[in-house]
């Protein structure tokens, strides 16, 4: 800022003296002009999420106008919003998840820490924005809803929402029964979670959670073949059936709008195997435990006659495969880690090789960006733990039947220490959820 003085002299200097003395009291009383608000929400909502951090350091009014519902309105009023990538990561020592988003700055590509607030009324609970080990999550409207999961190797019946436009985590009312590894999915603006309570038959097997009007409410019993305890997989294809893996290896579906349950008979095989499924413009992805990225039609999974699921690979990713293969960030915990741990003795009467749940899994991770996919995955070096991202442009070509990959960028996007001995299949456990803000 550039001051300009001036000076007063002879017999004018008492009179300057006291009008100057006017204004200073007048200032004082009155304040400083400042620039409407709604004017300043409007600058501010032409400036990148990924500067935000930044302006808050500006001033208090900054900071203050930064954290407003207003100013989503306005992004959104205006075409400003911007897709979100949040993730959730866990890295020994340290067992306390951390959340991040991910710059996706062309020169900057990294893991930004989450500087995540809590309500007054939750301020000395240190667990709050933490995720439960095993806990149900789905990115909706402008935040991320987590459900349940296990603590103190209890369930839970608690929902917590971490509120994307301020970073604010609240708590919202509670699911009807405590479960974990429960499937969870948004259809129809509407939050649905099946299974991972004890009692196979709760009437509140499947829950359906109203945002709007903040109520739980329970769905049509499912036949009993429907309903194992644990979920491990979930999609939700064509925009109105939620699809889910259960802990016998079958796929369980369920239709809001026909309040009708399927058991899907596909190839409980290949779907032992794949996992991390994602869906992109209606095609479902998912990643091979040999580094392939594999992909098939989401019609093919409403089709009865259709007895198992023809997974193909998405070509032009060969570069990555074998980094791929050797990843070993994991995403499980609850009944899938308690269902290996049960049948290791089993397993040994039957003569079979028992090796530790992530050689059994996928290593590397699936999300997106808007039409284009990313995948994470990590490289164990001598010294350093690095975490890994790519971003995909996907190609599809009707003549081959092929979907083609172009690695639009690939590159580091942490480092971290090398984790302890022993530890390294709980290196990075995590999620990643897209929100548009």
């Amino acid at each position: 800022m550039m001051m300009m003085m001036s000076g007063c002299y002879g017999g004018e200097e008492e009179e300057a003296s006291s009008h100057r003395k006017k204004r200073k009291l007048s200032s004082s009383s009155a304040g400083i002009p400042l620039l409407p608000e709604e004017m300043v929400l409007s600058c501010l909502a032409r400036v990148s999420r990924s500067e935000h951090d930044s302006l808050s350091l500006v001033s208090k009014r900054h900071r203050s106008l930064l954290l407003t519902p207003e100013l989503y309105n306005y992004r959104s009023l205006m075409g400003c919003t911007e897709n979100l990538i949040y993730l959730c990561l866990r890295i020994p020592p340290d067992l306390d998840p951390r959340w991040f988003t991910l710059s996706l700055k062309p020169r900057d590509r990294r893991l930004v820490p989450v500087a995540s607030r809590l309500p007054s009324s939750h301020v000395d609970l240190g667990y709050f924005n933490q995720p439960h080990e095993a806990s149900s999550m789905v990115a909706h409207g402008c935040g991320i809803y987590v459900m349940g999961g296990r603590r103190f190797r209890r369930g839970s019946s608690s929902v917590m929402f971490l509120d994307g436009r301020s970073n604010t985590w609240s708590t919202l009312p509670s699911m009807g029964v405590a479960r974990y590894s429960a499937a969870a999915g948004v259809v129809d603006g509407k939050i649905y979670v099946l299974g991972g309570c004890d009692d196979r038959e709760s009437s509140r097997w499947g829950e359906v959670f109203d945002p709007e009007k903040q109520t739980w409410d329970a769905l049509p019993m499912p036949p009993h073949h429907c309903s194992p305890r644990g979920m491990f997989e979930t999609i939700v294809i064509n925009q109105d059936k939620l699809v889910a893996l259960n802990d016998t290896w079958e796929c369980v579906s369920y239709t809001p709008s026909e309040s009708r349950w399927n058991k899907m008979s596909k190839d409980k095989e290949a779907f032992a195997v794949n996992k991390c499924w994602h869906v992109i413009d209606n095609v479902v992805y998912c990643s091979g435990l040999d580094g392939r990225v594999l992909w098939c039609e989401a019609d093919e999974w409403e089709r009865p006659e259709t007895k198992a699921v023809e997974w193909r690979e998405v070509m032009g990713l060969e570069s990555l495969r074998e980094t791929l293969a050797a990843s070993k960030l994991v995403n499980y915990g609850g009944r899938m880690g308690d269902n290996w741990e049960a049948n290791k003795p089993l397993m040994l009467e039957a003569g079979l090789e028992i090796t530790e749940l992530d050689e059994k899994l996928p290593g590397h991770k699936l999300s997106n960006s808007g039409n284009n996919m990313l995948i994470f995955w990590d490289v164990l070096a001598p010294n350093k733990l690095e975490i890994w991202c790519a971003e995909v442009s996907l190609v599809r070509h009707k003549e081959t039947c092929q979907i083609i990959g172009n690695i639009v960028w690939s590159e580091a996007i942490m480092t971290l220490d090398p984790p302890p001995p022993h530890n390294f299949e709980e290196a990075s456990a995590y999620v990643t959820y897209c929100l548009n803000g």
